[in-house]
């Protein structure tokens, strides 16, 4: 009771799936920080609570930050890793900028649910396939209706409202809040979810990768990746404000599970950020909930036409 469906989801990977050598936590959630102590007692494999902190404008969060990557390196290497070379954490870090980029372009040109799931094998060790970002966009205008609005859904169909999704992560199954948005006459053109391309870090600077792989690494994860945790949250509505101009949506929809009160906070807040029309689903992780989503987000379509 009182416990994050997509935190229980986790807890239960961790302590079921074969061959988990160990477990990584962060502190950019209670939910998940109480998850942590509880798997660290539950008998199950070594666990990381790794500290992210909240305030990230400072020389000395930076710092911190830095400081809980090595650690996080130290515990990888007691799992059985290998401390690489300067040159090796360079090599792989360009490795993984490279598909990073494959991904954001894979999110223009695919629709909302493909494009989750590619982030979804990416972030199970599958490299991401470049031609798929080189499909016919599916968020461009219907033919004749340029400044409408409106786009065509995947597979040239009927034109639908675009919107964002914006929001905590997608456990297995919720990728199916995109067919539910499809078939209510939307399609998802901006995937702002903690599974989506909001949590992709920023681009490498190819000569700072060079001089200093480790200080690079704090940068384009920490200083660039916005999330409703963050004090102050300017990055996300700056981020929001880009990627909503840049993607024509006409409303947002706001994924967040139940007992999120950093998400809830950010919901009630985006309407007035960003002068568009904001749904905030609080979803339960069960059958019954999921049969809430699709009416509210067929009652959120309608409004929007």
């Amino acid at each position: 009771m009182g416990m994050c469906p997509y935190a229980r989801a986790f807890a239960g990977e961790v302590l079921s799936a074969p061959g988990v050598g160990g477990a990584i936590l962060t502190t950019t959630c209670d939910q998940m920080r109480r998850t942590a102590e509880w798997l660290s007692l539950a008998g199950g494999p070594p666990v990381l609570l790794m500290n992210v902190p909240a305030t990230w404008q400072t020389p000395a969060a930076a710092r911190l930050y830095r400081d809980e990557l090595q650690r996080l390196g130290r515990f990888l290497v007691s799992l059985g890793g290998r401390r690489p070379r300067r040159e090796r954490l360079a090599e792989t870090m360009e490795r993984y900028d490279a598909c990073r980029a494959i991904l954001r372009g894979a999110a223009g040109t695919l629709g909302g649910r493909r494009a989750s799931e590619m982030i979804a094998r990416f972030d199970l060790g599958e490299e991401p396939d470049g031609s798929a970002s080189a499909a016919p966009p599916c968020g461009t205008a219907a033919p004749g209706r340029a400044d409408s609005g409106q786009c065509c859904t995947p597979g040239g169909r009927r034109a639908a409202l675009p919107v964002a999704l914006v929001g905590g992560p997608l456990a297995r199954g919720d990728e199916r809040v995109f067919d539910a948005i499809e078939q209510a006459g939307g399609l998802v053109v901006l995937d702002g979810t903690e599974s989506g391309v909001r949590a992709l870090a920023a681009p490498l600077d190819r000569r700072r990768l060079r001089d200093d792989p480790l200080l690079e690494l704090v940068d384009a994860y920490f200083g660039t990746i916005p999330d409703a945790f963050r004090r102050p949250d300017a990055l996300l509505y700056e981020w929001l404000g880009r990627e909503l101009a840049a993607s024509a949506a006409r409303g947002i929809i706001v994924w967040r599970y139940v007992w999120c009160d950093m998400w809830a906070a950010a919901a009630a807040r985006l309407s007035e950020a960003t002068g568009l029309p904001v749904l905030d689903l609080h979803v339960s992780g069960d059958e019954a909930g999921l049969g809430r989503t699709v009416h509210q987000v067929q009652a959120f379509m309608e409004v929007l036409k």
